[in-house]
């Protein structure tokens, strides 16, 4: 029986030259050999992020990236700026309640994006706030949102723009440093072509000044450690060494292409979807939608969960379903990371003779 092949917003397919860079033999993550990778990865983590900021990397999910954008760049009691357009958004918000960040809310419609004349609005009524979270790609939607004209919402005031790229980075546009982004939080399993396990946090300089003088401890995610190891070219603690390998080989991969034709491949991935799903008679369900996946309205009388279970036994494809509200009413079909025009046709064809069966 033949490999399923995932079609998912994460974890996505992973390149067979990736594979074999991970499953080399394990290296002492203390020593010269491992450091020349470790450089590697980060000098070139530093062009796909489009940044001379600081790289960090950490072995965790996306969530943990957020998750020391959170408890670095803010202290208990700081207020801040949370857009909310699905469950993305929602982390932000509830990592900033857990630690004790006051928070203004724009909360959207799932399924739009932000509109960047409320966030300088805020901005002008709470000019206390420290830190706006946003979202590249909002996977639970299919949504992109403005994030360089958030950046220019944010850009005279004091505070920073943090935004979650879990999903975003290296499929959807995004120029840090010249847009104006202080602080942007990534994962390995998404358009980075590798399996879970690495969370990456891009830092400017305006955001480093902020870390270095905040007070709010913390031991695993700490910046200043991390950022102490890295000039001798380590982490503070031992990094999932292989996952490493893999990273450098994908990085590799996505240079050698380079970066405007990547963003350019994703665009027209998303055009060939968005085509072919309303050739078939199916609504988008976002409103602006993104390059990495398209999400679509479950026509009435069809079977989400069927649909899904089908395309999975029988075609050995693997879709996403909606979350929370949105569960049984749309299918996500992602074409992020290492994915081509044959592989979206032979999902899109799948998922036709299913909707046709039913």
């Amino acid at each position: 029986m033949k490999d399923k092949r995932l079609f998912t917003p994460g974890p996505t397919e992973v390149p067979k030259e990736v594979l074999k860079a991970i499953s080399g033999k394990v290296m002492h993550h203390r020593k010269k050999e491992f450091s020349g990778i470790f450089e590697n990865v980060i000098k070139n983590s530093a062009k796909v992020f489009r940044s001379q900021g600081e790289i960090f990397l950490f072995s965790s999910s996306g969530t943990g990236a957020m998750e020391a954008s959170v408890v670095n760049f803010t202290s208990p009691g700081d207020k801040a700026l949370v857009i909310i357009s699905g469950k993305f958004g929602q982390r932000w918000a509830q990592l900033c309640s857990a630690f004790d960040v006051e928070t203004e809310i724009i909360d959207c419609t799932w399924g739009e994006a932000v509109d960047p004349g409320k966030v300088r609005e805020c901005l002008q009524s709470n000019p206390d706030i420290k830190a706006v979270f946003a979202t590249l790609l909002e996977t639970s939607t299919a949504v992109v949102h403005p994030i360089k004209e958030l950046a220019e919402a944010v850009r005279d005031t004091n505070a920073l723009l943090i935004v979650d790229a879990v999903s975003g980075l290296a499929c959807e546009e995004l120029e840090t440093d010249q847009w104006g982004v202080d602080i942007v939080a990534a994962a390995s399993h998404k358009a980075l072509m590798n399996p879970p396990g690495l969370g990456l946090l891009c830092v400017g300089d305006k955001a480093r000044q902020v870390y270095e003088k905040n007070t709010r401890k913390c031991y695993y995610w700490d910046l200043k450690k991390a950022s102490a190891s890295l000039k001798n070219l380590q982490t503070p603690y031992t990094p999932a060494v292989n996952m490493v390998y893999g990273l450098d080989k994908a990085i590799e991969m996505l240079l050698k292409e380079g970066m405007e034709n990547v963003w350019q491949r994703h665009r027209d991935l998303a055009t060939i979807a968005r085509e072919g799903l309303k050739d078939m008679g199916l609504e988008l369900f976002a409103l602006s939608p993104s390059n990495g996946l398209t999400a679509v309205k479950v026509p009435e009388g069809k079977d989400c969960k069927k649909i899904l279970t089908s395309l999975e036994e029988d075609a050995r494809m693997v879709f996403a379903g909606g979350q929370s509200h949105l569960k049984g009413k749309i299918i996500r079909v992602a074409h992020m990371g290492w994915c081509f025009e044959k592989d979206i046709r032979r999902a899109l064809d799948a998922l036709k003779k299913e909707l046709d069966k039913q």
